[in-house]
């Protein structure tokens, strides 16, 4: 079958009015003719470049794809030399920090462990206590009974930082120290603020206790400073983070929990009446007019008629180490009644109160 082919012709030479005639022609093709296509109604024939009945087509997984940057083969020697770089310091620093929690274990293995292999937190007190000299302490305790444990510490020093001043120095801060001194490995040291401009030799050595013990080796640290204290001796803790306690019967409540960790615990009676004596001391004695402290030696004289000590336990309490430092401080020792002249006498007698006696 013969189709018609047409053919447009472009007539260039026709062009009248600015336009282009075209010629359309209608002709039959023949066999031969190189100017029409055999091959159908396309222009031309291809082979398809799928086979689709004999090609596998995988289907994608993914958007595309990308070499794995973590093969071996794609790293480049640079790369890799800071690589092995970086897995040699990690392993330094693994084996620094093993180190030192070696080291750490065996220094809290030391802290807990005394000489003779006892627990520091269990350790307890006899009622007759040798001192760091070997002798036997005589007189009354501020124990309260016969075995009296020492406050849980931990295994790290318990450093106590104390400010006073040194034109009325709280006397009964060294005689609760030559206690705790007994009972604890104790670490001092005495310092001069620039607040003060001189202060006596026998200050500077009052805490002065004979015996060279490590800060490693001590379970509390005592750091006396003088200075000018306005509202009587401070105590600190956490320097950092801590309210300073403040006054010296205060400072002398912390220190004989130390000594005794259930020195409140007692009767009620007991606990009020010593709380009491130190309110006495701190702001009639120490803080009240004459006419204030002619009434406290009073009552303390009736008190006395009655009991050796001031507390009602008949035993020494911190009650008798604060009154009497207090009335030291205020120059009342002398010319008091019979029987706290009988009392001063007694404390006096003991040997906790000879580092304080040394100072007056």
């Amino acid at each position: 079958m013969v189709r018609s082919v047409f053919i447009l012709h472009w007539n260039v030479n026709s062009i009248k009015d600015s336009r282009v005639l075209y010629t359309v022609y209608s002709v039959k093709p023949k066999l031969g003719d190189s100017r029409v296509a055999m091959n159908g109604p396309g222009m031309f024939k291809v082979k398809p470049y799928y086979d689709y009945s004999k090609a596998q087509i995988e289907l994608p997984t993914c958007m595309f794809k990308m070499k794995n940057v973590h093969d071996s083969k794609n790293v480049s020697e640079e790369e890799d030399a800071e690589l092995a770089a970086l897995e040699c310091r990690q392993e330094s620093i693994l084996q620094e920090l093993k180190a030192l929690e070696s080291e750490v274990t065996t220094l809290a293995v030391k802290l807990k462990s005394q000489d003779d292999g006892v627990p520091v937190t269990h350790k307890t007190l006899q009622s007759s206590t040798k001192t760091q000299s070997g002798h036997k302490k005589g007189g009354a305790k501020l124990a309260t009974s016969k075995s009296v444990p020492i406050a849980e510490l931990g295994n790290v020093i318990h450093d106590i930082v104390i400010y006073a001043n040194p034109n009325s120095p709280p006397l009964s801060l060294f005689v609760l120290y030559h206690t705790l001194s007994s009972q604890y490995r104790c670490r001092t040291a005495v310092h001069i603020h620039s607040s003060v401009k001189n202060v006596p030799e026998k200050l500077l050595q009052s805490l002065a206790n004979g015996v060279e013990v490590g800060r490693g080796e001590a379970q509390i640290g005592i750091t006396l400073i003088w200075k000018d204290v306005l509202h009587g001796p401070e105590l600190k803790v956490s320097a950092h983070s801590q309210t300073p306690i403040q006054g010296e019967a205060n400072v002398a409540r912390y220190l004989a929990r130390l000594i005794t960790p259930r020195y409140d615990a007692g009767t009620i009676q007991h606990v009020c009446a010593v709380d009491d004596l130190l309110d006495l001391a701190s702001f009639t004695i120490l803080g009240g007019s004459s006419k204030e402290r002619a009434a406290a030696l009073r009552s303390l004289n009736s008190l006395l008629g009655k009991n050796t000590w001031l507390a009602p336990s008949g035993e020494m309490s911190i009650a008798d180490v604060v009154v009497w430092s207090m009335l030291h401080q205020v120059q009342m020792a002398s010319g008091t009644p019979s029987n706290v002249q009988k009392w001063l006498k007694a404390c006096e007698a003991q040997s906790a109160f000879k580092c304080a006696l040394d100072i007056l």
